[in-house]
């Protein structure tokens, strides 16, 4: 399976911010690999960008399961300082 490389900024509030989600997702999905490029993490908000390695398949499934947690997943857009 080809491996795919996928950049999103993760928005954590509404009390997520509070709980492990990229824990259980990395528990859940142990064949993506992430990268945190950059985050910040307040008590009401947190943001975060990663950098997701993997077979296609896997990235949306660990999106999702993100998802269902209440992150909010957008994709980085061009320009990021967390592109490379």
């Amino acid at each position: 399976m080809p491996t795919i490389t996928r950049k999103c900024w993760l928005t954590f509030e509404g009390g997520c911010q509070d709980q492990p989600c990229i824990w259980r997702m990395s528990r859940r999905y142990p064949d993506v690999v992430f990268d945190v490029r950059q985050a910040s993490v307040g008590q009401q908000i947190g943001i975060m960008a990663l950098k997701f390695d993997g077979d296609e398949a896997e990235i949306d499934g660990a999106i999702a399961f993100l998802q269902e947690m209440g992150v909010k997943v957008d994709p980085v857009e061009g320009g990021s300082l967390v592109e490379s």
